[in-house]
C-alpha cells in the first residue's frame, strides 16, 4: 500500500471525482490494482481516502499533458511549472475512491505509528499500518471505475 501526500485542493478534486490522475515526478514501484492512501497535507494533515491504481503512465511531460492533463484537473500553467526542466512525468490513474467517514489525523497516525512523518512525495506502508488503514469505515467517493 502506497501512502501519497497530496495538497488539500487536489485531494478535494479526487474525492469529488474531478481528478482521476495524480501527477508525480518519480515512478513508485506499484502495479495496477495497488491500493494508495490519500493524505491531505498542511493545513489539513489527515488521511481522507483510499483508492485503487488503474494504470501508471510514464512519459515526457508533453505526452503526459496530452493524455492526462484534463484528468489531472490542473491548469496547463501549473503543470508546466511543476515539470519545468523535467524529462519524465508520471500519471497515476486512480479509481474506486473510498472516502473515510472520519478522516485520520496526523496526531492519530503518530499515536499509532511511533515516529511517523508524512512523506514529501510517497512512502510504502508496512503490514500493521496497512491493516489499520483498511479497517477504516468508508463511503464511495465521486470517482468510480466503470
Amino acid at each position: 500500500m502506497l501512502f501519497l501526500s497530496i495538497h488539500p485542493e487536489h485531494v478535494q478534486s479526487i474525492v469529488k471525482g474531478r481528478k482521476t490522475v495524480e501527477l508525480r515526478k518519480r515512478t513508485p514501484s506499484i502495479q495496477p490494482g495497488f491500493k494508495v492512501v490519500i493524505y491531505a497535507t498542511t493545513p489539513k494533515c489527515e488521511v481522507v481516502a483510499v483508492a485503487t491504481v488503474d494504470n501508471i503512465q510514464v512519459g515526457e511531460p508533453n505526452e503526459i499533458w496530452r493524455d492526462c492533463g484534463r484528468l489531472a484537473a490542473v491548469s496547463e500553467e501549473a503543470f508546466d511549472a511543476y515539470y519545468e526542466g523535467a524529462t519524465k512525468a508520471v500519471g497515476i490513474h486512480l479509481s474506486d475512491i473510498a472516502v473515510f467517514k472520519k478522516p485520520v489525523s496526523l496526531r492519530e497516525l503518530r499515536r499509532r505509528w511511533e515516529g511517523f512523518q508524512p512523506p514529501q512525495q510517497y512512502r510504502y506502508l508496512d503490514s500493521a499500518q496497512q491493516k489499520f488503514i483498511t479497517t477504516r469505515e468508508t463511503r464511495l467517493g465521486g470517482c468510480v471505475s466503470s
